[in-house]
């Protein structure tokens, strides 16, 4: 699957909050692409990674 198609799936999702498409909306293509391409991974320290939407990201 792709970054791209992982947003779209995402900015269409019924229950998603105000607050994470209003995100969604002001990120640039760059910044769609770095939250959506991938799952943020669990490592030893627990999660890491940036707030925001997307499955790179703690939301």
């Amino acid at each position: 699957m792709t970054w791209k198609t992982e947003w779209k799936k995402w900015s269409t999702h019924k229950e998603l909050t105000s607050k994470l498409k209003e995100q969604m909306t002001e990120m640039n293509e760059r910044e769609r692409e770095e939250a959506f391409y991938k799952q943020l991974e669990f490592e030893t320290g627990g999660m890491r990674g940036e707030l925001g939407a997307g499955p790179n990201r703690i939301a």
